[in-house]
């Protein structure tokens, strides 16, 4: 992290993470005409809104308020710096969630270390590391089956996502 943010702002940031992640797997799945492809995806933005839930019940646990936070100021408005509004192809797009899922991970563990005061906290945000992880490893064996068997995916090899 680049200074020392608050627990606050780390569950502030990655809600708001989780929200552009269950928003960006949603629209690539609306635009896959591959039936088994797009279910993946789908369930990549239902399981990205599960943690923005998690995340929203951990803020109201440690803060007592009945609603997520407010937008935190300022750049990033994420812990990933947000998604591009366009991408030009699926498999851009998988290359994009690949490193996106990564730096969420990174950013959770690294979160984690920096509220070792608060175990619970610590332990919601290991465990979305983990989570991050396995969408990771999903989505860099989702790259390698396009790579290998386009034909595959020639439903709809080429997507455009627009903001």
């Amino acid at each position: 992290m680049e200074k020392e943010l608050t627990l606050i702002e780390i569950i502030g940031l990655a809600i708001r993470s989780e929200e552009a992640a269950a928003f960006f797997y949603g629209r690539v799945a609306k635009l896959i005409k591959n039936k088994i492809v797009r279910a993946k995806y789908e369930s990549l933005a239902e399981e990205e809104g599960r943690h923005r839930k998690l995340l929203i019940g951990l803020y109201c646990k440690i803060t007592g308020e009945k609603k997520p936070p407010a937008k935190i100021a300022g750049k990033p408005a994420t812990a990933e710096g947000g998604f591009p509004v366009m991408v030009t192809s699926l498999e851009d797009s998988i290359r994009l969630a690949i490193r996106r899922e990564e730096e969420a991970e990174a950013f959770y563990k690294n979160g984690a270390k920096h509220v070792i005061d608060d175990s619970a906290a610590s332990s919601v945000l290991m465990y979305l590391a983990d989570m991050e992880h396995g969408h990771f490893l999903l989505l860099k064996s989702e790259l390698e089956a396009f790579i290998r068997d386009r034909d595959f995916y020639a439903d709809n090899p080429e997507i455009q996502l627009l903001g």
